[in-house]
């Protein structure tokens, strides 16, 4: 289920500022005090009380730093018989660096909410491209991970999706050309045109052609820049101890099966976009042995052109090879990530990767009907 949207200037739990550094301000609040009580030093005292409110900009809002500075101030100014007095230079000097520090705790408020904002759309966008898959579609159990080439990016050109059809469950991942805003509008295109597509087309050659026609006909008016996108479709028919598979120019899946490793042999038919020729209803997807507990892991190319401090690209199959398959597609896909940061000196493309594994049985709610 996607996560819900925090309104505007509302921090998550992750990212909101813990109780105990919130009372930092009047623990520092407290010590000054006793300085200008205690200390006859009038310069010291000031410095002290005026780092008071400069410490609360950082941590409170400004009506609080503006308390703390208001309180700040009264103290500096007041006729205290235990403390030298500061005279009407000192006092507006510090009044100054109170309304300064007031002036940052605005500024620095005002720039948490347009972040949060900022994040709140991107998940959006994120959910939109990258919806949550769940935990089973049938008789499979699914999840897939996804992580930008893009330092502190959190979605971009890869896409995929689960979901069931008239025709069997059906899969889509793909890889859209380049990053950015252009390339994550056409993943999101494209994620849209599968939903509908599978619905209506009997077969994988048919899903293809329509995800081919959207993206021609979008850059041809204008909607979308001139890209082409790799896509892996996958058919799980109903009954039915095999998958169909059809690749426009995308790796090969593999299968993993009794400790295992099958590099599937596809004849990909051409990547979507490149306008070598109309959009054809390409022939029949390839069909391969898939039964209970065998696993289908797909993923984008980013993965394996990882490379290493020497320039060797990520080998998955080897490291996967004789491998006992985690009990879970998620352990799955965690450990291929993990096992590819360690093998890794960079990674300079998206990494999409998504597992599928027949139970052999069909979720309870779905028997009963």
């Amino acid at each position: 289920m996607a996560g819900r949207v925090p309104r505007e200037g509302v921090l998550r739990p992750g990212t909101a500022i813990p109780l105990w550094v919130r009372l930092l301000p009047l623990g520092a609040l407290l010590a000054a005090s006793s300085l200008q009580l205690f200390r006859p030093d009038p310069l010291h005292a000031g410095i002290a009380m005026a780092v008071v409110p400069v410490l609360s900009a950082f941590v409170l809002g400004p009506l609080w730093t503006a308390v703390i500075a208001a309180v700040g101030l009264g103290i500096v100014a007041a006729p205290l018989p235990v403390s030298r007095r500061f005279d009407g230079d000192d006092i507006v000097v510090v009044a100054i660096v109170f309304a300064t520090a007031i002036g940052i705790s605005w500024f620095r408020q005002r720039f948490e909410r347009s972040l949060v904002t900022v994040l709140s759309v991107s998940e959006a966008a994120q959910q939109a491209v990258l919806p949550d898959l769940p935990e089973r579609v049938g008789d499979l159990a699914c999840a897939g991970v996804y992580h930008s080439a893009q330092r502190g990016a959190r979605i971009g050109g890869d896409l995929f999706d689960l979901r069931s059809s008239p025709f069997g469950t059906r899969m889509i991942l793909g890889d859209v050309q380049g990053h950015g805003l252009d390339a994550v509008g056409t993943a999101s295109m494209l994620l849209a045109v599968f939903h509908e597509a599978i619905l209506d087309e009997e077969h994988l050659g048919g899903v293809a052609w329509r995800l081919e026609r959207r993206i021609l006909s979008d850059a041809a008016q204008g909607y979308v820049p001139e890209l082409f996108a790799s896509v892996l479709l996958a058919e799980f028919a109903p009954d039915s101890d095999e998958v169909r598979l059809l690749s426009c120019g995308h790796p090969p899946p593999l299968l993993l099966r009794g400790g295992k490793v099958e590099e599937i042999d596809l004849k990909p038919v051409p990547v979507l976009g490149l306008r070598l020729a109309a959009p054809v209803r390409h022939g029949e997807a390839t069909p391969v042995a898939f039964g209970p507990e065998d696993t289908l892991l797909a993923y984008s190319d980013g993965l394996v052109e990882a490379r290493d401090v020497d320039g060797n690209y990520y080998p998955l199959a080897r490291h996967l090879d004789g491998l006992v398959v985690p009990e879970s597609p998620r352990r799955l896909v965690e450990f291929v990530w993990d096992d590819a940061t360690r093998f890794a000196s960079r990674m300079d493309d998206d990494v999409s990767i998504l597992a599928v594994t027949r139970t052999g049985a069909r979720p309870a709610a779905e028997d009963a009907g």
